[in-house]
């Protein structure tokens, strides 16, 4: 399989510079940083749609304003011109590298473009997910993702990606099955 033609996931983005050397601040999209020490090759994708090959030289967690996103070190960028260039770069591995999950347990990526029901009732498309956070920006494990659907009329609804409303989630059909409190949806939207 060539590179243009795998799946790819990204798992972090990049904001900005972070320090002098290089170093980029990164939104992350996975819960598993420590991979990029136990797999550091990656691939770059510009936004405007270039791919390159990537290494993470390593990797660090921020506190205080940047808590909850990455710094990532990458073979290649050493000043603040060349941490700039990477800007809104996705830094991305193949799908079937992905860390394995426990049974339900499911990817962010795999959950977007879910079909979202309410018993048989379709609600709309999973487009997005929000973590609550605390204000240092550190997720709150504790707390409800959020599902962000849009509706066929192109409206927004939040609905909490809470154990209790969950009935089934079939990732090949891409559906999400749940069976929400009366009056959640219309409150929520």
């Amino acid at each position: 399989m060539t590179q243009n033609s795998k799946e790819w996931v990204t798992l972090a983005r990049v904001v900005r510079p972070q320090g002098r050397r290089g170093e980029v601040l990164c939104d992350l999209f996975t819960d598993f940083p420590d991979q990029f020490k136990d797999r550091p090759e990656v691939s770059l994708l510009t936004p405007g749609g270039l791919r390159t090959d990537g290494f993470v030289e390593d990797h660090w967690m921020p506190v205080g304003r940047s808590a909850g996103r990455i710094v990532l070190k990458l073979r290649g960028s050493e000043s603040i011109q060349e941490a700039e260039d990477l800007g809104k770069s996705e830094v991305q591995i193949a799908a079937d590298e992905r860390v394995a999950l426990d049974d339900q347990t499911y990817y962010v990526n795999d959950l977007i473009g879910c079909v979202l029901t309410d018993g048989e009732t379709e609600i709309g498309t999973v487009d997005d997910m929000h973590f609550p956070q605390d204000p240092q920006g550190k997720r709150i494990e504790t707390a409800a993702a959020i599902f962000v659907v849009t509706r066929a009329n192109g409206d927004e609804v939040m609905i909490p990606f809470a154990n209790d409303f969950v009935a089934k989630i079939d990732i090949t059909a891409k559906r999400i099955e749940m069976q929400l409190p009366h009056g959640l949806v219309d409150m929520n939207g």
